[in-house]
């Protein structure tokens, strides 16, 4: 199988101990290799990196997985001319993947998004014969309802333009793969047939430290003292891409709300983004400013540790962090919108509250600090409730016969 991809580079992947993410596609061996190919990986190189011009960089990321970063140009002579040079890289990148389809025999053609990289998705399997599979983690109607911009706001102009894209692209998919019931229904509405629209869990891609033993984990107090959090601070975690589709400034003022409520509590976001120099300044607005801490990116298992001693974990709108958090028994506070349903039932395995409402968000957060012998009862709920949930050797199952059905259906095997 062959994977577009541009959630992290091949640097991020090592930093973070992220690996899971991409070597969980193979499905315990089911393929015998995979590769994923990153078109603009060189765009997180700073401007004038030697990184940014020439042939795409292979990386051996494991046994069966290859890891291949395309570049903003081809030939440095041609750094006046920036369009023409991006394109020739480009254009070389596809034909490479290309070749690497027929000459591999490879027999997926995946697409982690509708986008750039559905783009390219797309053409490789037209002009190659494969099936094509297109993943939506999410719900980007929603997103774009909450911003009234497009996600991809470099490739389109308007919301219009990326919605009339991102039909294209998924009506023409041979199946659409989508990470819980509420994305399902989003790309129904967008004109795919429903018997090609399957739920894939992203148990399998998550690091295994996750499934482990929450009790047995030990708190990095060392760098979180030197993070100004202590022992005594009752901690609040938010593990986000700093965005503000991730509503990230939800927790900030939901703190303010209850700053002088409850006057140990601190919030750690974990992650980096565009918004985090507007969410330092309406820290400072609030007044809590010191009692907000960035910690910036950090890898899967200091992550894993915090889950043990957090007083809540705060999720607006978040992915694989929620499911991580759940497993590490966390007590855990969601609005109620994507999948986030699916992993907190109020009452039983976490607060849920209505999305955007901000003072609910506060008072559930209120209610777990005032009550922590119920906080832990949740937090080890909701860890036996994704723990079935995201069993991985179930999900691989289900997966294998998703991809079997369909390279049969395109193969006649």
């Amino acid at each position: 199988m062959v994977v577009f991809d541009s959630a992290y580079t091949y640097k991020m992947i090592l930093e973070r101990s992220l690996a899971a993410r991409v070597t969980g596609r193979d499905l315990d061996g089911y393929f015998d290799h995979v590769w994923t190919i990153y078109p603009l990986a060189a765009l997180i190189s700073p401007e004038g990196s030697p990184e940014r011009i020439g042939r795409p960089e292979v990386h051996d990321l494991a046994p069966r997985h290859t890891f291949i970063e395309g570049r903003l140009g081809r030939y440095r002579r041609l750094g006046r001319f920036r369009r023409l040079n991006l394109a020739l890289a480009q254009i070389q990148l596809l034909w490479l993947a290309i070749r690497l389809v027929r000459r591999e025999r490879i027999d997926i053609v995946r697409s982690e998004e509708a986008y750039y990289n559905g783009l390219f998705a797309w053409i490789v399997a037209r002009l190659t014969g494969r099936p094509l599979v297109i993943g939506s983690w999410g719900n980007p109607g929603e997103i774009r309802r909450q911003t009234g911009r497009p996600l991809m706001g470099r490739m389109f102009k308007s919301v219009a333009a990326e919605e009339s894209f991102e039909k294209f692209i998924l009506r023409r998919a041979d199946a659409v793969i989508v990470q819980n019931g509420d994305n399902r229904d989003f790309v129904l509405a967008q004109g795919v047939r429903p018997e090609r629209a399957a739920i894939f869990r992203l148990g399998n891609v998550l690091h295994r430290y996750h499934f482990g033993d929450p009790a047995s984990r030990e708190m990095p107090w060392d760098d979180l003292r030197a993070l100004g959090v202590g022992p005594d601070d009752e901690l609040l975690l938010c593990i986000s891409r700093l965005a503000a589709l991730k509503l990230t400034d939800h927790p900030l003022r939901a703190l303010g709300l209850i700053k002088d409520r409850c006057p140990r509590a601190k919030l750690l976001f974990i992650g980096e983004g565009p918004q985090r120099e507007e969410l330092v300044g309406l820290a400072r607005e609030l007044g809590i400013v010191d009692r907000v801490i960035f910690a910036g990116n950090r890898d899967q298992l200091w992550i894993a540790n915090l889950f043990n001693g957090a007083a809540a974990v705060i999720s607006p709108l978040t992915g694989r962090a929620l499911a991580e958090a759940a497993l590490g028994g966390a007590p855990i506070v969601a609005y109620d919108l994507d999948w986030q349903g699916d992993v907190v039932v109020p009452g039983e395995t976490g607060e849920l509250v209505p999305r955007h409402d901000i003072p609910a968000l506060a008072d559930a957060i209120e209610r777990l600090l005032a009550d922590r012998p119920r906080a832990r009862r949740l937090g080890a709920a909701v860890r036996r409730h994704v723990a079935e949930m995201m069993d991985p050797a179930a999900i691989d199952a289900a997966q294998r016969e998703v991809y079997r059905a369909l390279i049969d259906r395109s193969f006649g095997r």
